[in-house]
């Protein structure tokens, strides 16, 4: 880890750090932390007059079911777990294969070739309305997606709850009309905007980190000459490895919240009830850059770090425990078919001059922009 120690307090952040891997599946699986960063974030960061003038939003966001634990969570992850089923996602490789061609084409018409907008937002967007029913282009959702994203990363601006406000409004309507929440309670107003929340929620899950994945999947592959090779020869499994690597090496989503629930010691620390605990994913502190080294690449098995482990059970991008994200499969699914895809169809591609445009993000890893050559 660097030196970095395992749990400390963030003075500017005035929260808990907890940066040891071992540590960290402690905290995201213990009753002694609860997962409700939203309402106590709105707490500390929005004044009383804000909370007031955006109750609707607030009590929008406090319905996400991340914001639960058991057994309030467990009962309303239930049926979206089933939803996202592993057969399902399965059955859902011909239509991504169908929206990853169609963006590949959006990529060879676009000048310049920049694979964020044209193919990881394209994809991620796609495949998401998809799943919600929703009519929306994925422009407009990773506008919702980012806005909300801004709202939370920062409740203290009265500029971005008053844009978070407005996407709530926007969403509301679009779901109101989508297929998916349909099959979920609608019998009263409780149902209806525990419903709504609860598919808001799976379509921001789904966008803005599928899309980082995407981005730095493409990225990353065109860096590794030997790698690159193996995927255009289309070895098997080699699709899968690599981005189970980019995952470890870049997760797209680098903390996770929590709420220290009692008073209680911990790696020697003494934590406060209601203390922000801020959990990497990434077994490093805040700062570092790109996430934790993969060990040898599983592709070619050159050695690439010093990081412990490697494998898809031990690493923490998708959380741990009873809140693992539900999408996994789908964002592991949509990335390994880019990969294919894109090496049948642009071979000869390579990485411009000065690709990544990074944007600044202390939780998300935000590639704005990747610039390539198609070789075509």
């Amino acid at each position: 880890m660097n030196g970095t120690p395992p749990l400390a307090w963030d003075e500017g952040l005035e929260c808990w750090v907890v940066a040891d891997p071992r540590l960290a599946r402690q905290v995201l699986n213990h009753p002694g932390f609860t997962s409700g960063t939203f309402e106590r974030s709105f707490q500390l960061y929005m004044t009383g007059a804000a909370r007031e003038e955006y109750r609707e939003l607030t009590e929008f966001l406090r319905l996400w079911f991340v914001q639960a634990d058991a057994p309030e969570h467990t009962a309303l992850r239930r049926p979206v777990q089933r939803v996202m089923s592993a057969s399902y996602v399965r059955s859902l490789a011909p239509r991504v294969e169908e929206f990853t061609d169609e963006c590949l084409d959006a990529l060879a018409g676009a000048v310049p070739h920049d694979v964020v907008p044209a193919v990881a937002d394209g994809l991620s967007g796609k495949v998401m309305a998809h799943v919600v029913g929703v009519a929306e282009p994925p422009e407009v959702l990773h506008r919702w997606a980012r806005t909300l994203s801004l709202f939370i990363g920062a409740m203290y601006r009265r500029d971005y709850a008053a844009a978070a406000h407005r996407t709530m409004v926007e969403m509301t309507e679009a779901l109101s009309r989508a297929t998916a929440p349909k099959a979920f309670p609608q019998e009263t107003p409780e149902d209806r905007a525990r419903t709504t929340a609860t598919w808001a929620m799976n379509l921001f899950g789904g966008l803005e980190t599928t899309s980082s994945l995407l981005a730095s999947t493409v990225l990353d592959v065109l860096g590794e000459p030997r790698v690159w090779d193996a995927v255009r020869e289309q070895r098997p499994g080699a699709a899968e490895a690599f981005v189970e690597r980019v995952l470890q090496r870049r997760p797209p989503l680098r903390h996770l919240g929590r709420v220290v629930a009692r008073d209680q010691e911990l790696a020697g620390e003494h934590m406060k009830e209601g203390d922000l605990v801020l959990v990497s994913l990434t077994g490093e502190g805040l700062l570092a850059d790109g996430g934790a080294p993969a060990a040898a690449c599983p592709v070619t098995g050159e050695a690439a770090g010093t990081a412990e482990g490697g494998s898809s059970e031990q690493h923490l991008v998708f959380g741990f425990g009873p809140h693992y994200c539900v999408g996994a499969s789908l964002a592991r699914l949509e990335a390994a078919v880019l990969l294919r895809r894109f090496a049948a169809r642009f071979p000869a591609a390579r990485l411009a001059p000065e690709a990544a445009v990074w944007g600044p993000n202390l939780s998300y890893v935000g590639l704005d922009h990747v610039y390539v050559d198609l070789g075509v």
